[in-house]
């Protein structure tokens, strides 16, 4: 059972160094202009959280937010799920429903921006027309900004000759990379409480920062187990190693 002070770190994440970096490098390129960016990380980093943060700390008389999630959308999936965000009659044909398009994010008073999660999931023919749609105003800026979110593994397909057009136009490329030694400290007493954390000694958080690999939700995840499992003894890191084996958590 985790303590009474468990935090969930979608909701209110750790700005760790990393983390606080990415929001600053997005926020101003969004204010800057229509941008593609890409966010990779691990899983357990808090691309999502990062995503979440900004989006609540982008003016919404300025910015409109449309979130991507739905596993595999082909070209026409994409242009339904744009259509009806802007409340757009659907056609038969996908080149009418994509000239509704343009001309509505034309004359939208807000800037949009297309928030892809879990892009890596989306099919090479779908970012294809995401571009495409992006720049079919040959005459102005793109008109949305375009955020990838994913696992490192998209950067792979992005350098393909397919996507490669796509990551050409890519100006900002961030990875999460987890927490720095330094930060494991006060990332636990923001995630339990300052109490919780004399629990532990100085080996016992290095050896839950190297096995965790940093990886924030991890670190989170291990040091809750150790709590729980440890019956209130002191938390060494012999005990951190013997408790995440017997559970068969490393």
């Amino acid at each position: 059972m985790y303590p009474s002070s468990y935090q969930n770190l979608c909701e209110d994440p750790f700005r760790y160094t990393d983390f606080k970096l990415a929001l600053e490098s997005l926020r101003d390129a969004f204010h800057n202009g229509p941008v593609y960016a890409l966010l990779l990380g691990e899983s357990g980093t808090g691309k999502t959280s990062l995503l979440r943060t900004l989006q609540a700390e982008l003016d919404p008389t300025r910015f409109r937010v449309l979130y991507l999630c739905h596993g595999q959308p082909s070209p026409s999936g994409l242009a339904r799920f744009l259509a009806d965000a802007f409340h757009l009659p659907l056609h038969r044909s996908r080149a009418e429903t994509s000239s509704l398009l343009v001309h509505a994010l034309r004359n939208l008073p807000s800037h949009p921006v297309l928030w892809i999660d879990e892009a890596k999931m989306i099919r090479d023919d779908t970012l294809h027309e995401i571009r495409l749609l992006a720049e079919a105003d040959l005459n102005g800026p793109p008109l949305f900004s375009v955020l990838l979110c994913a696992l490192p593994e998209l950067k792979d397909r992005l350098l393909g000759p397919d996507l490669f057009p796509l990551w050409r136009r890519i100006s900002l490329r961030l990875t999460l990379t987890g927490l720095l030694r330094e930060e494991v400290e006060p990332f636990l007493i923001h995630s339990f409480q300052e109490d919780i954390l004399s629990r532990f000694s100085s080996e016992a958080l290095s050896s839950i920062f190297e096995l965790a690999r940093g990886v924030p939700a991890l670190v989170q995840s291990f040091a809750a187990h150790c709590i729980s499992a440890s019956n209130d003894h002191l938390i060494t890191a012999d005990l951190v190693i013997d408790l995440l084996e017997d559970s068969h958590i490393i």
